[in-house]
């Protein structure tokens, strides 16, 4: 099957789900040659993008451009492939969201494939599975590229005697391992494999839906690397490399970056490019002693400086003032850092300045406020705010998160019931 037409008909077929894709009516522009020859054989792999995906906690705008982002990485990873002297691109799966790609993300992709002049190779994963209603299957797509539709190992031949062997997701999940049949490569020169799929780990029971495999695997069928996607965290093992999604896609996750192979003298050498700078940050700020809101505000915009993207920032320490809320750091009365298009603040973490579990055993006045309190099933952050205020009464300060509590319509005792009154004698009663 060549891997410049679609398997079921060209994109006039009208489509039962999903977006209907066509092809581009503009004239196909001129392709580039590569910046210079390569030495021996270059590849350039990468794999997860996940184009098109939703980031659901952003705004609309923050969310379109985090998509954005997206299609640029794939565009630079194009130009690292030329500058590098690759002779093929390698794609290890969900280059796109199956069930949100839009017909534009489709023309940009095959825009940027014809233009780059590069032999493209791709496998579809468990998010840009290759069922009959996807873009891999309904667009007919330039000639450089060939998509590898089978659920089981096709190759393609390249130049110099290297061979890429890739299998396809042709459905979201329960796809078998695509070494399971004792699959073995046939002929010589350099063998390499392109695929997405989950290892199988001995000191993890798990149940493994996407194309299982294991490290000794790859070299057994005779491959003399792979090149695998699907886990989002990279890793380079001796025969294979778990190349980690090109961009970060959630806050706090690990990404990868390209890879460049060189197969020379019948061995592959690795080599990963730098990465493309975040644009998802998660930030710790300490709000210890933190007197108000104004100067956790200012801590926040200190840490944040310098980053561009959007940040999710976990206020932790023991702040003068702990009647803190994510509203106070909202776009009315935060201004972050210029680069940073959103910021969203976890006050769950802030403290008590009191030792509260001390306080609590304490046969006194505040001892018994304490239990009474921790006794009463208020939410967590009604709790927090109470047992502030109370503390410092009973310490002769200032009492002002009392007016916001009654501002906020939150009531002492969430379960309907009084807490009793407190002596102010200094005892327990």
């Amino acid at each position: 099957m060549s891997g410049s037409r679609t398997a079921t008909g060209t994109s006039s077929r009208p489509t039962k789900t999903g977006p209907r894709f066509s092809r581009s009516d503009a004239p196909r522009p001129r392709r580039q040659r590569p910046v210079r020859e390569a030495r021996g054989v270059k590849l350039l792999a990468f794999s997860d993008v996940h184009l098109d995906s939703k980031f659901g906690w952003a705004t609309r705008e923050v969310a379109r451009r985090q998509r954005q982002r997206l299609r640029d990485g794939v565009t630079w990873t194009f130009e690292q492939a030329r500058q590098e002297g690759a002779a093929a691109v390698l794609i290890g799966g969900d280059l796109f969201e199956h069930e949100l790609v839009s017909p534009d993300t489709v023309d940009f992709l095959r825009r940027t494939f014809e233009r780059s002049g590069l032999q493209v190779l791709a496998a579809p994963g468990n998010h840009d599975y290759a069922d009959t209603e996807s873009p891999y299957r309904r667009i007919d797509w330039p000639d450089n590229v060939h998509i590898f539709r089978e659920t089981h190992f096709t190759s393609k031949q390249l130049a110099d005697g290297v061979t890429i062997w890739g299998a396809a997701h042709r459905k979201p999940a329960d796809t078998p391992g695509f070494f399971d049949d004792g699959f073995q490569v046939e002929g010589s020169g350099v063998h390499i494999a392109v695929f997405h799929g989950e290892e199988r780990n001995a000191a993890f029971q798990a149940q493994y839906r996407h194309a299982p495999f294991e490290s000794d695997q790859i070299a057994a069928a005779g491959f003399d690397h792979a090149v695998v996607g699907h886990s989002h965290k990279p890793a380079d093992r001796p025969t294979w490399t778990r190349l980690g999604s090109l961009e970060r896609l959630k806050f706090n996750e690990e990404y990868g970056n390209a890879v460049v192979l060189e197969a020379e003298n019948g061995e592959v050498k690795r080599r990963r490019l730098d990465p493309r700078p975040p644009a998802l940050h998660s930030l710790t700020v300490d709000l210890t002693e933190a007197e108000s809101a104004d100067e956790a505000r200012k801590r926040i915009g200190k840490a944040l400086d310098g980053l561009a993207g959007a940040a999710r920032v976990r206020l932790i320490g023991e702040p003068d003032n702990l009647h803190l809320h994510a509203e106070d750091f909202g776009a009315a009365s935060f201004e972050p850092p210029e680069g940073i298009d959103q910021v969203l603040v976890d006050t769950s973490g802030l403290t008590s300045p009191y030792d509260l579990e001390q306080i609590e055993d304490e046969p006194t006045v505040r001892g018994m406020f304490v239990r009474r309190v921790r006794d009463a099933d208020l939410d967590r952050e009604t709790e927090r705010i109470v047992l502030l205020a109370g503390l410092r009464a009973l310490d002769d300060r200032d009492v002002g998160v009392l007016d916001d509590l009654r501002m906020a319509g939150i009531e002492a005792d969430s379960s309907g019931e009084q807490l009793q009154d407190v002596p102010t004698d200094g005892a327990a009663t």
